[in-house]
């Protein structure tokens, strides 16, 4: 998907639904991939290749955007950083899909978060909380193991902090 696709279908909010997303991720995907779940995360891996973000500002937007809930960072260092995740999609898959897995998003947030630090990272779901319908994922960041920069994107990263603000001051003009 290129980049001017995604800006028209994110500025678009009902070519999004939360039929279509479960039906293809909680439904098609499961039945796919069987017990092999992990080929999720790495899929998440290389739709954050794919979708090279700027900066950490614009991984919660990104999951807005993706209708893949809402991302709050609870805290973080220079080794590990904290999210959790939650909102009406969460709370839908919780309650809809008792086999209902994060890995895609988990491997999104891991590369997301190596690609822009230049460092090996990787994602781990810490925690499901079904009762408060909340996902808290700890990324773990080693600074003694750079990755190869052959290995980051070469496309220009979207900044989706900037075409948020753009869109909105548009639509105040109109």
């Amino acid at each position: 998907m290129d980049v001017k696709l995604f800006h028209e279908l994110i500025t678009n909010n009902e070519q999004t639904t939360m039929f279509g997303y479960a039906l293809i991720r909680d439904t098609l995907l499961s039945d796919l991939m069987g017990d092999n779940t992990s080929i999720l995360y790495w899929s998440g891996k290389k739709l954050a290749r794919e979708f090279f973000l700027a900066t950490e500002d614009d991984l919660p937007l990104f999951f807005q955007h993706a209708n893949w809930g809402h991302l709050q960072k609870i805290k973080s260092d220079k080794k590990q950083q904290l999210y959790k995740l939650d909102g009406p999609i969460i709370k839908q898959r919780l309650t809809n899909n008792l086999k209902a897995d994060f890995l895609l998003e988990a491997g999104f947030i891991a590369e997301t978060i190596q690609n822009q630090n230049g460092f090996i990272a990787e994602t781990i779901v810490k925690d499901v909380d079904k009762r408060k319908h909340t996902i808290t994922f700890l990324n773990q960041l080693d600074q003694n193991d750079k990755i190869d920069p052959s290995l980051i994107p070469e496309q220009d990263p979207l900044h989706l902090t900037d075409f948020i603000q753009e869109t909105a001051a548009t639509n105040e003009a109109k």
